[in-house]
């Protein structure tokens, strides 16, 4: 026979306050500090708004971290959390169990509430104290009566409203300094986020994110905000194209990367780049990483135009040669020295932990060049060469210089370019034999633990074909074929 456990006396009193919103508000003044956080996730939980309002203006430790709670915005509670903040800021004498100086809205992980749960009647509650509580939710400042971090996601769909409310309220107060630990824009043609960092303090930002379509004129208008944010680690920016009324205007375009460059010299932490499709990037490259300040962990330039002179500065740069991961997908080197990358590579030999050169259009002759500096890049734990045009021949030259790389978890390559007929169709026998026999090669020298070999899209149907080590697949748009047992001549429709 099962038994229930049976509710504890602190468990029965919290069910006993939530039934009753006027008395729970009443009785928070002589609360024990150890109800407060068992009673606040119960109230969240069943959105007892008037009780959280009245919770946040008299939790009696320095920091509320409510977003951990809420993984997903939501408009009516983050109204009841500054309707709190207001109560409290409207307090001239704070009574003294009031606390809180830090508002967390961050939908980040806390183990503030997880040490929380099974504290039992009697039992000791957790330590926390002030040191504690504010170390990963710092007041920067210190001249505010409260600080909220918020992270600011501009999602089309779910999070304008949200943002818009935030915004609202928090530039018609003085008194509180919102800090943004990490601001991501998406594409939305109908809404410009950019007004939403005039409440933010710059310099909390540290991963900046914009994936929205810029073109080069506006950001040259908000480059000065990127310059305020000093202590950015991870920059992305994603498609920034010269406008057509700009286009053929070559001392505008000057103009406006005048405007962008020097600001990135004032990103002194600066750790992570991602530039993919960006215009200003092709012959100044060097100018992007002359101002940086300290060494790089990630470079990603992609879809980008390169020319002679920026490979060549990429290659003698050393705020690159210290990095982990190098993304070069997209970069065309048909018309590039490749000696350049191998260059590049070789510097890179002792750090390097995560390469990618998909769709770089690499060829034979180029690959020869990188294989003496990547078998040396013992660090290496994923690479993607998918997209390149390599002959069987050469991806067994290319696996056999991976031999001493054993940290590999993770490799992708792209098919022999003799798996495609004359119309660019694959011809599915001789991917699976080909792949197979490369396969082989591999297993000889080491024994991978993730690899898939990829075709370009095929001619024929659209679709991909990828072998790796479970199955062989041609993934079509309205079609799966096994090719498992090709030596059958054809495969088999599934």
């Amino acid at each position: 026979m099962n038994f229930k456990t049976p509710p504890t006396i602190q468990q029965l009193a919290k069910q006993s306050l939530l039934k009753d919103e006027a008395l729970t508000i009443y009785a928070l003044k002589d609360m024990k500090e150890e109800l407060f956080p068992p009673l606040f996730k119960d109230a969240f939980s069943s959105k007892q708004h008037n009780i959280l309002r009245q919770m946040v203006a008299a939790w009696p430790f320095p920091c509320l971290p409510v977003g951990a709670l809420m993984k997903t915005p939501d408009l009516e509670t983050l109204k009841a959390m500054l309707d709190g903040l207001d109560l409290l800021m409207r307090q001239k004498v704070r009574p003294r169990r009031w606390n809180l100086q830090v508002l967390d809205l961050r939908d980040a992980n806390d183990n503030f509430w997880n040490v929380w749960d099974g504290i039992e009647d009697g039992a000791c509650p957790p330590d926390f104290s002030e040191t504690q509580l504010l170390r990963n939710h710092p007041i920067q400042w210190g001249t505010q009566a409260v600080t909220v971090w918020i992270n600011l996601y501009v999602n089309p769909r779910h999070t304008i409203e949200y943002n818009e409310y935030f915004y609202e309220w928090a530039k018609k107060r003085k008194d509180v300094q919102v800090n943004c630990q990490k601001v991501m824009f998406l594409p939305n043609p109908h809404y410009n986020p950019w007004h939403l960092l005039e409440i933010v303090e710059p310099s909390s930002i540290q991963e900046l994110e914009v994936y929205k379509h810029f073109n080069l004129d506006t950001l040259a208008m908000i480059a000065s905000d990127l310059g305020q944010m000093r202590n950015l680690q991870k920059f992305l920016l994603n498609n920034v194209h010269i406008s057509l009324e700009q286009s053929g205007n070559k001392d505008m375009e000057d103009r406006c990367i005048r405007m962008i460059i020097p600001h990135f010299s004032k990103l002194h932490k600066l750790q992570h780049l991602y530039l993919n499709d960006v215009c200003f990037v092709n012959e100044h490259l060097d100018e992007v990483l002359r101002c940086l300040e300290n060494p790089l962990e990630t470079l990603a330039i992609t879809r980008c135009k390169l020319s002679e002179s920026d490979m060549r500065c990429l290659s003698q740069c050393p705020r690159v040669y210290q990095l982990k991961h190098l993304d070069l997908s997209g970069i065309d080197f048909i018309n590039l020295s490749h000696e350049f990358l191998g260059r590049l590579l070789k510097r890179l030999t002792a750090t390097l932990q995560k390469l990618e050169l998909k769709g770089c259009m690499i060829t034979d002759f180029q690959i020869d060049v990188l294989l003496p500096a990547l078998s040396q890049c013992t660090q290496l734990t994923e690479v993607d060469f998918q997209m390149n045009f390599l002959s069987k021949n050469s991806l067994e030259k290319l696996l056999q210089h991976t031999a001493n790389l054993r940290q590999l978890t993770k490799e992708m390559y792209s098919a022999p370019y003799e798996v495609y007929d004359e119309l660019g169709n694959v011809l599915p026998q001789k991917f699976a034999q080909y792949c197979s026999e490369l396969m082989v090669t591999l297993n000889v020298i080491r024994q991978p633990k993730e690899i898939c070999f990829v075709s370009n899209i095929c001619a024929g149907c659209g679709g991909l074909c990828v072998y790796n080590m479970e199955a062989t697949l041609c993934f079509c748009w309205q079609r799966e074929w096994s090719l498992l047992d090709s030596e059958k001549g054809k495969p088999e429709l599934k």
